[in-house]
């Protein structure tokens, strides 16, 4: 067979599995194995090449569909979207990490919940108290800054490695492989902050009654009342008292909307820029968010934000629609 070894006609018949019968005998007893087991292997494989075009026309054609159908889901019924959304965010990566081993995330997540799990029991508090929504704001801000940081300092490194630059550093396996960790790590928590501030928002804002998502506010706001946290805005003199009509917060700024509505200027900011919300927490008149960019940050973080709604589709349906294309597949006895 040795002369036949730079030959491409004899080696294109080979992997076709048809050999003629006297290029069959110049094989030896163990090629002639191998050249055997290798036809059984076409034969037990016809037609895979088919089945796998299907297959990929298959999952094209889900996740074309899959984007329709979840706009329309999110649109007619949010809160369930937004129930399946968060909880295959929060927990499919832990079955991930609990399989994998992944115990420095799993550490991480862990700590991540116990603080986040405080936070949400306050906002969830009836009645509210004064300091809960700044707390809540707050907090998420850290998370929000937290993970753009850790986020960029990832993408970082990852364009160290594409450039050859990590070269520089003798250690670009590792640098690379720092680089994508540090991403996922931003990204996936800079998500989960994101919807979980959206819950605790409306819930606060319905808790405090100068705000309801469907339908009339359950209380009548004053000139001197902040609607995010229920506390006075005029320049009475005071600090947290059950008072409402005196000012909770004597070094805070007030805000007024365009609507003419008072805000302390942090509980707005928080409301708008962390809480996601562009209306007016009471008349729910749509609010100019140039306003509140007083800062670069504050036009980075909105670009930031908008890029975490892409991963959660990576990380929440692309899995699903990919996990259910390939039950179809094997239901279907494609494979």
């Amino acid at each position: 067979m040795n002369e036949f070894h730079n030959d491409p006609t004899f080696n294109a018949a080979w992997h076709k599995g048809q050999l003629t019968e006297e290029q069959i005998g110049y094989l030896n007893d163990d090629q002639l194995v191998k050249y055997q087991q290798h036809q059984q292997y076409l034969i037990d494989h016809q037609g895979h090449e088919k089945r796998h075009e299907l297959m990929a026309f298959i999952l094209l054609f889900a996740l074309f569909a899959s984007q329709f159908l979840i706009l329309y889901w999110k649109k007619k019924h949010y809160r369930s979207y937004q129930a399946v959304s968060l909880g295959g965010l929060y927990f499919f990566p832990v079955l991930f990490g609990i399989h994998d081993g992944w115990y420095r995330f799993l550490i991480i997540w862990t700590l991540f919940s116990m603080v986040n799990g405080f936070v949400i029991y306050k906002a969830s508090r009836s009645p509210l108290g004064a300091m809960t929504p700044r707390m809540v704001y707050k907090w998420y801000t850290v998370v929000y800054n937290g993970s753009f940081v850790i986020g960029v300092l990832g993408y970082g490194l990852i364009l160290l490695v594409f450039f050859g630059l990590a070269s520089l550093f003798s250690a670009e396996p590792g640098l690379m492989q720092a680089g994508v960790l540090l991403l996922c790590y931003g990204l996936y928590f800079g998500v989960l902050g994101r919807d979980f501030v959206e819950i605790c928002t409306d819930r606060m804002a319905s808790t405090i009654g100068y705000y309801s998502k469907d339908g009339f506010p359950r209380k009548h706001l004053t000139d001197d009342i902040c609607a995010v946290c229920g506390q006075g805005t005029s320049n009475l003199a005071g600090t947290l008292t059950a008072d409402p009509h005196q000012q909770a917060f004597t070094d805070d700024e007030v805000h007024q909307l365009a609507c003419k509505h008072k805000f302390h200027e942090k509980c707005i900011r928080g409301w708008v820029l962390i809480g996601k919300k562009d209306i007016c927490p009471y008349c729910k008149e749509k609010v100019d968010l140039k306003q509140f960019k007083k800062n670069p940050w504050d036009t980075q973080q909105q670009l930031y934000l908008n890029i975490l709604d892409g991963v959660r589709y990576l990380v929440v349906w692309q899995p699903l629609i990919f996990g259910a294309v390939q039950a179809a597949y094997y239901l279907l006895n494609l494979d």
